[in-house]
């Protein structure tokens, strides 16, 4: 009795070790498995690395075309540009830059206060040919108030901007001057810069062209 109930356990046994290990076969990958996944991984990083190296190949060469773009605008700008200081210092209030073409000019103004109080006016001429204008005021002050106004020919208010403590200001409007509005434009421009015990510096550039 025994002996029968043995046997009928060996086959029982050995079937169960069969299904494992028909099981491990299925859970374990090939080498092939293996080897494909290696490949597939392997061309995943190629084609990264050269889709980076396209990407950084295309900011370079919008960095070169600007470069080149800047430094073709300062060429031409040394080119045609005159500077008359008149003798003055490079910390001078103001300075004046007329351009190589009859039609086209500057003016630029700058002064720095410690903590004074001072006023100062003048004026810009625009003549007939002029077809546009800039003006541009940056300014930044530590404590008290830089005032700057720039008014139209006939006086009526362009710019009038406040500097103070709160922010740094930089400011920049430019016009086309058409043939019906050169009344508004063409004659002289007036200028006129106030500081209240003013501690920073201000810049004022006006430029036709």
């Amino acid at each position: 009795m025994k002996k029968e109930t043995t046997s009928r356990i060996i086959p029982v046994t050995l079937a169960f070790l069969l299904m494992g290990s028909g099981v491990l076969a299925q859970q374990s990958p090939s080498a092939a498995d293996k080897e494909k996944a290696a490949r597939d991984a392997e061309m995943k990083a190629r084609q990264e690395q050269f889709e980076l190296q396209q990407q950084q190949l295309k900011e370079q060469q919008i960095k070169t075309i600007e470069a080149e773009r800047a430094y073709s605008e300062q060429a031409r700008a040394r080119s045609t540009a005159r500077v008359y200081s008149s003798g003055f210092a490079d910390d001078s209030p103001y300075f004046f830059v007329s351009g190589g073409q009859e039609n086209q000019s500057s003016l630029t103004l700058r002064n720095s206060f410690n903590g004074t109080s001072d006023s100062s006016a003048g004026e810009f001429d625009v003549d007939e040919n002029i077809t546009h204008i800039r003006c541009t005021i940056n300014g930044k002050v530590r404590s008290g108030k830089i005032n700057v106004k720039v008014l139209y020919p006939g006086g009526k208010v362009f710019k009038d901007l406040s500097i103070n403590s709160s922010a740094e200001v930089s400011f920049t409007q430019s016009v086309s001057v058409k043939e019906e509005d050169q009344k508004k434009y063409v004659g002289s421009w007036n200028y006129e810069v106030t500081a209240d015990k003013a501690e920073g510096n201000y810049i004022l550039s006006f430029v036709t062209y």
